[in-house]
């Protein structure tokens, strides 16, 4: 599904330059669940943003269902991550303003889905996360793991073919972590292909496969 191969990133400001990856090379495979563990600031984020096309290498290619994500232009990119990613935060980026069945009906709205189907879609989504009764509340009004389950259901709303998620329980306390962590098992043995990146190894027995990172490169793991 997702294959990369040499990708390097450099940061440059005026008197620093700073390499966040360093020729990482490695294949996702559909229905997989992949975990990329590592240290805070190792890298793995920006690996997670160049798969899913929100930021792109410095050296290398990175290939999505054999598209090749360099060589699309800006609009390209913006309707590939609408419909073929979904991806989940740490931070939630839930719009205050909007209760919680607008906050999953965003993504439907910029794929130019009408009403009518973006309102049952999302219905349909925060009932396989099981906020089905709180679709009227703001984030406000939800705790942190419900907040969470929100931005997971706007994940899986245009039905993705990857949800990549960039430390989603980090946030969370222990109970909330399992739940969310149950979810997303949940939702992978259903189909969902999922890369997630962590620092906690004891996520690690949720994956089917996991991928380390240690200062930009990958240090361990089954890369076939």
């Amino acid at each position: 599904m997702i294959e990369a191969h040499n990708l390097k990133k450099v940061y440059r400001s005026r008197n620093v330059e700073t390499t966040a990856l360093r020729n990482i090379s490695l294949k996702i495979r559909r229905g997989e669940f992949v975990m990329i563990l590592g240290r805070s600031g190792c890298g793995k984020s920006t690996l997670l943003n160049i798969l899913g096309g929100i930021d792109s290498p410095t050296e290398g290619s990175c290939r999505f269902l054999g598209r090749e994500l360099g060589k699309m232009n800006r609009r390209q990119l913006a309707l590939f991550r609408n419909k073929k990613v979904g991806f989940v935060f740490q931070a939630y980026h839930l719009i205050d303003e909007l209760d919680a069945i607008r906050n999953v009906e965003l993504p439907l709205g910029y794929a130019g889905i009408r009403h009518s189907l973006r309102r049952e879609k999302a219905e349909e989504a925060l009932q396989m996360v099981g906020l089905e009764e709180r679709m009227h509340f703001y984030p406000t009004q939800l705790s942190g793991g419900q907040q969470q389950r929100v931005a997971i259901a706007r994940a899986i709303v245009n039905n993705p073919d990857v949800i990549l998620a960039d430390e989603p329980t980090g946030n969370l306390d222990e109970e909330n972590c399992s739940s969310i962590m149950e979810l997303l098992t949940q939702l992978n043995e259903n189909g969902s292909t999922i890369v997630m990146v962590t620092h906690d190894n004891s996520l690690t027995q949720y994956a089917s496969r996991v991928i380390h990172i240690r200062d930009g490169e990958v240090a361990e793991g089954d890369l076939r």
